[in-house]
């Protein structure tokens, strides 16, 4: 059971940073050469729907499995005093930033700069997006690095 669980955790977090990746890395910068605003706001659209549905499964994948695995490991709270315990923090602390970045970009920047009409504006709020979709990036980085550090970190 602990190794499904594990694998269900790593599965849902391969889906969700690797599909952020790819459409930081691969799809938006196709879009911006190719495709004027107004088109690739509408593709933007599209994909931020579908997106959505996948972020919230791998979200609540990601919540329910790690829970079970910090309910596996209560008998040795000590655990949580060692460099264990801080790389875990840490991680904790990247994963709160990250859900309210991707909670900002999809549901207040995103929808903010498809209802807007003024090209600088437009530009203001998609600036906007764009650096905090790259600190997102550090930020899932960071995470990432982290769980890597948990499985290695003499536990």
């Amino acid at each position: 059971m602990d190794a499904f669980i594990h694998w269900l955790h790593l599965m849902a977090a391969i889906l969700w940073v690797g599909g952020t990746f790819t459409i930081s890395l691969a799809v938006q910068p196709i879009l911006r050469k190719f495709l004027k605003d107004s088109t690739r706001f509408e593709i933007y659209r599209e994909i931020g729907a579908r997106f959505k549905i996948i972020m919230w499964g791998c979200w609540t994948t990601l919540l329910l499995t790690g829970l079970y695995k910090l309910w596996e490991i209560r008998e040795t709270p000590a655990i949580f005093l060692g460099a264990w315990g801080r790389i875990f923090a840490i991680k904790m602390v990247l994963v709160a930033l990250m859900v309210i970045l991707t909670l900002l970009h999809t549901y207040v920047w995103g929808p903010q700069m498809l209802n807007l009409k003024d090209p600088a504006q437009i530009r203001t709020v998609a600036s906007k997006m764009k650096i905090w979709g790259t600190v997102n990036l550090f930020v899932l980085t960071g995470i990432i690095f982290c769980a890597a550090a948990l499985r290695f970190s003499g536990w």
